[in-house]
C-alpha cells in the first residue's frame, strides 16, 4: 500500500492516505473480517461508461466526423497520399490512420507492420445487484493488485446499483462474452473478502468483457501501446489498452491528438461545439422539470420502463438524436430503459414496437 502510495504521489494525486482497519470501518462499515488495512484515495470516481463513450461520439458527429458502422477492414494498403482501407462498404484514403480496435487491434497493425502483434482476449465476469444494496459500500474496494490485474472489486455504480467483479482468465474467442459458473462463483468468492455479507439474492444479472492482452510485440508482452508504427509512417497503434483503460480514454486522447498534430499539422477547427446535451431523465427530473417536459411532449409521460422509470420521449430522443439508437441495446445504453430489476422482461416488447414505428421497419 505504501509502494501505491508513493506512486501515486508521484502521479499527483492528492489526499493519498493508508488507513488501519478502524479508520476503513468508519468510512465502509460493511467491509470483509480480513480486511487489515487500505488506501484511501479521495479524490477517486466513478462514471457511466456507456454515457461517457456515447457523449463522446455524439460531440465528434457534431464536429464533423463521420461514421461508417459495420465495415469490417479487409485490408491496408500504402499508396501515395497514406493509405487505402479495404472494406465491405468501400475503399477509404487517409494521411494517417488511428488503430483502436481493441482486441481486433493486431489483425489491424498486422495488416501494415512487420513487426507482429498478438492480442490474447482476457474475460472479465461480473454480477450486477439490485439497487436495494447499492448504498453497501460508498466507495469503489479494490483489493491488493496482481499481475493479472487489479482483481475482484466492489463498487456502488452511477446509478445506485451495486457491481462486483472482474476475474480474469485468457481466452482466444474474441467474441468469447459467455459468463461461467466457475467465474461467477470466483467473484462472489473474492467478493466476499471485501465486503461481508453481499445478499446473492440481490444480483440480476451477469456479463462479461474482453480486455485487449498483448501476448507478443516486440518479442515481448505489453499494455498501453500508443505510438506510430516503425515501418509503417503515419499509423498510430493505440493497442493493449488494459485496466484502468476508461479511466484513462480521455488523457489517451490528448495524447494521440498531440501526435497527430505533429504529423498533420492541422489548423484548429472554427465554431467547435464544446458541448453536447444529453437526453433528459425522468428519473433524476425534479417535478418541475418533468411537467415542462410532459407539457412540451405527452410522451414524457407515458412510462416504458417501470423499474428505471423511462418515458417514451426519453426513447424517442435517444432514436432520433445524433448516431441515435437503431436497437433494443442502443436505446438501452442510451436511456436505461430495460437495466432494471427485471433486465427488460417487461419493457423489451414496447421498445422494440417503438424501435420498429420510428424506423419504419
Amino acid at each position: 500500500l505504501e509502494e501505491l502510495k508513493e506512486r501515486g504521489e508521484q502521479n499527483g494525486v492528492t489526499g493519498l492516505q493508508v488507513l488501519d482497519r478502524e479508520a476503513v470501518l468508519v468510512i465502509e462499515p460493511h467491509v470483509g473480517n480480513q480486511v487489515v488495512a487500505a488506501l484511501y484515495a479521495p479524490t477517486g470516481g466513478i462514471v457511466c461508461p456507456f454515457g461517457l463513450t456515447i457523449a463522446l461520439a455524439e460531440n465528434a458527429a457534431e464536429n464533423g466526423v463521420e461514421f461508417v458502422f459495420d465495415a469490417k477492414v479487409n485490408g491496408i494498403n500504402r499508396v501515395e497520399t497514406g493509405y487505402q482501407v479495404e472494406t465491405k462498404k468501400g475503399n477509404y484514403e487517409a494521411r494517417l490512420i488511428i488503430n483502436a480496435a481493441g482486441v481486433y487491434a493486431d489483425e489491424v497493425h498486422n495488416m501494415v507492420s512487420e513487426d507482429e502483434m498478438k492480442i490474447t482476449p482476457r474475460k472479465g465476469e461480473y454480477l450486477l445487484y439490485d439497487k436495494k444494496v447499492g448504498d453497501m459500500v460508498s466507495s469503489t474496494l479494490f483489493q491488493l493488485p496482481t499481475a493479472l490485474g487489479k482483481g475482484i472489486l466492489v463498487t456502488p455504480t452511477v446509478h445506485g446499483n451495486l457491481l462486483t467483479g472482474p476475474t480474469a482468465l485468457d481466452i482466444e474467442d474474441k467474441e468469447g462474452l459467455e459468463t461461467s459458473k466457475d467465474g461467477l462463483d470466483q467473484v462472489i468468492e473474492k467478493a466476499a473478502l471485501s465486503v461481508n455479507d453481499i445478499p446473492g439474492k440481490a444480483v440480476i444479472t451477469s456479463f462479461s468483457g474482453l480486455r485487449a492482452h498483448v501476448t507478443k510485440w516486440n518479442k515481448k508482452e505489453g499494455d498501453f501501446i500508443i505510438e506510430e508504427v516503425k515501418d509503417a509512417p503515419g499509423f498510430i497503434d493505440v493497442a493493449g489498452i488494459e485496466s484502468p483503460g476508461l479511466t484513462s480514454a480521455p488523457a489517451i486522447g490528448e495524447y494521440v491528438a498531440d501526435m497527430v498534430k505533429r504529423l498533420l499539422k492541422p489548423e484548429a477547427k472554427e465554431n467547435f461545439k464544446s458541448t453536447r446535451k444529453g437526453i433528459p431523465s425522468m428519473a433524476l427530473a425534479s417535478d418541475e422539470e418533468r411537467q415542462k417536459l410532459i407539457s412540451e411532449d405527452p410522451a414524457y409521460a407515458n412510462v416504458i420502463c417501470r423499474c428505471e422509470m423511462v418515458t417514451e420521449g426519453e426513447i424517442l430522443n435517444a432514436i432520433h438524436r445524433t448516431l441515435g439508437a437503431t436497437t433494443t441495446d442502443g436505446v438501452k445504453r442510451r436511456t436505461r430503459a430495460g437495466m432494471g430489476r427485471c433486465q427488460s422482461g417487461f419493457c423489451n416488447p414496447k421498445v422494440v414496437e417503438i424501435l420498429a414505428r420510428e424506423q419504419k421497419v
